[in-house]
């Protein structure tokens, strides 16, 4: 028995020992696999992205045509390097006990016996302009891309890989690019608060877009719910709870975002808000049962900006500020405006598609694929040593 156990425990060792001893080179991961769906064993594995989080696996490959010229290259991050995600330092289960939505918020709004009644008089102020920062969830960002991919479905799991694996070779997709509105985790990213003792307005502003959300504190609830259906930024409703603002929203349409990457109509969250000196403190915790393996949760963190300078106040932008009219009107041969539609040559953007990233990515793994077959240079490959795969600044 003895012998038997030692002879186990020996070939054991042995096989650690040569696992450890394979160069990280041979070893299969999102930036050397010849075809990602087949690694679903490795998708949980911290080894597979390199220890990489999500943030250090954007935008790796900005070295390549078309983007060597840009700004951002001489502190990306060396393709394949790698990265320095603590495994198990995000944690995106929710610390609440409980399984939808409306029974959390309606258990708070139980201990906040039916909620604060304000007044002009009473009513917090949260005046100014506001910074979110100091990034979002239980450690979000410090682990690698692995701890996001476990606590997700299937599904979704193979849709955030395919996403890290385009992101880290620079062809990402964005709505903004598209001139389609962001959704509903972007417009969280309040920079004021308008509160008054029966509604909170809150409004933030990007180089595409003005957003804003209504969040009633009046006690009228949400819409009945034959008149319910899915909007970009949902139906908000909430309450105050002393100084804190409690938010419930449902009917939010799905779309790109949050900490698995994109989310659906089935997507029902609970935000929390209190100011402490010149900070909000925020918490939002996610339902969403077709996507994450449990309520999922995040912090979010606002700071009081200083800043009073005139020419620095917020300013009303449009996509086409940026990327110019729509592409697909155009000034046809009879000098009438007209429309290109789905199908049509030269033209692949589908209007009704309702996962158009997921549509995009495929076909760009497809030609990105040829493009290497027919001799394209790839990503320059870092060397496969621990490092910090910081890329030198150009002189």
């Amino acid at each position: 028995m003895g012998t038997h156990f030692k002879a186990a425990a020996s070939m054991a060792a042995l096989l650690v020992s040569l696992s450890l001893s394979v160069p990280a080179a041979a070893q299969t991961t999102i930036f050397n696999t010849k075809d990602f769906h087949q690694d679903k064993a490795l998708w949980t594995n911290p080894a597979y992205y390199r220890n990489n989080t999500p943030g250090q696996l954007a935008g790796m490959a900005l070295n390549i045509v078309p983007y060597q010229g840009e700004g951002q290259v001489g502190a990306a991050r060396l393709y394949g390097s790698q990265g320095s995600g603590t495994p198990d330092a995000t944690n995106l289960a929710s610390p609440y006990p409980f399984k939808t939505a409306m029974e959390q918020y309606q258990a708070w709004l139980k201990d906040a016996k039916r909620g604060t009644k304000h007044t002009k008089d009473t009513i917090p102020d949260w005046g100014g302009l506001w910074v979110i920062g100091g990034g979002r969830g239980g450690g979000e960002g410090r682990g690698p891309a692995s701890d996001v991919v476990k606590y997700l479905k299937p599904k979704y799991q193979e849709y955030y890989v395919q996403e890290l694996k385009a992101s880290s070779e620079a062809r990402s997709w964005s709505a903004a690019s598209m001139c389609l509105p962001r959704g509903f985790f972007a417009s969280l990213d309040a920079s004021e608060f308008i509160v008054t003792p029966n509604q909170v307005w809150t409004l933030s502003t990007s180089f595409t877009e003005n957003t804003i959300r209504w969040i009633y504190t009046d006690g009228s609830g949400h819409a009945p719910a034959q008149l319910q259906f899915p909007k970009w930024h949902g139906e908000s409703v909430g309450f105050w709870n002393g100084d804190t603002l409690i938010v419930h929203t449902n009917q939010i349409r799905a779309w790109r975002g949050g900490p698995g990457g994109e989310f659906t109509d089935k997507l029902e969250t609970v935000e929390k808000y209190h100011r402490v000196g010149d900070r909000i403190e925020g918490e939002i915790t996610i339902y969403d049962p077709d996507v994450f393996v449990g309520p999922a949760f995040q912090r979010m963190n606002f700071t009081r900006s200083k800043d009073t300078k005139p020419e620095n106040r917020p300013l009303y932008n449009t996509c086409t500020d940026t990327n110019g009219p729509s592409p697909n009107v155009y000034l046809d041969a009879k000098g009438f405006l007209n429309e290109h539609v789905p199908g049509e040559a030269g033209f692949n953007w589908n209007p009704s598609d309702p996962r158009p990233w997921g549509t995009w990515l495929t076909e760009s793994d497809k030609r990105y694929k040829a493009y290497l077959a027919a001799g394209g240079k790839p990503p320059v490959q870092a060397d496969q040593t621990p490092g910090n795969g910081q890329r030198q600044r150009p002189n």
